[in-house]
């Protein structure tokens, strides 16, 4: 059984931020992967939900004019595998991608969400932490660099 009050579809990056705002309390959730089995086991019963999940802004894998690869959060393993620029400049994430779940997970999970989350088990994220990598967020103050190595769950 999923314990949750509501969820809500964002629009957009700012119709996400104005929901959080809005419901400082509530999780933001993309596939679910993750998520949907810890509300499951019980955590976060009676949350609201904010989806990103139908957001192309945040998707997508390309390189910047600067060499700067931008992958999107809302990008899958499956897209992150099998990206060219990945495999070809990115191979330990590359390969840390194709590790999580089976092939169903890989389709759906996505590499911000295993991030994101925290967990231990999080197949990409000692990779981005090796490759240096920055997250932009974007909250109610606006937009923001936070390195990945300086995280914490």
């Amino acid at each position: 059984m999923y314990d949750f009050e509501s969820i809500h579809l964002s629009t957009s990056v700012d119709d996400a931020v104005a929901a959080l705002v809005a419901d400082p309390e509530a999780i933001i959730i993309s596939a679910g992967t993750d998520v949907l089995a810890q509300i499951r086991e019980g955590r976060h019963a009676g949350c609201t939900l904010v989806s990103v999940h139908e957001l192309e802004e945040l998707k997508g894998i390309r390189m910047c004019d600067d060499g700067t690869i931008e992958i999107g959060a809302a990008s899958t393993f499956r897209e992150v595998h099998e990206s060219k620029i990945v495999v070809r400049c990115l191979p330990a994430l590359c390969m840390a991608a194709n590790t999580p779940g089976g092939p169903q997970l890989r389709a759906v999970g996505t590499i911000g969400g295993n991030v994101c989350n925290g967990i231990t088990s999080a197949d990409t994220a000692s990779s981005v932490v090796a490759y240096d990598a920055v997250m932009r967020v974007k909250g109610a103050a606006g937009w923001r660099d936070v390195p990945v190595g300086e995280c914490s769950p």
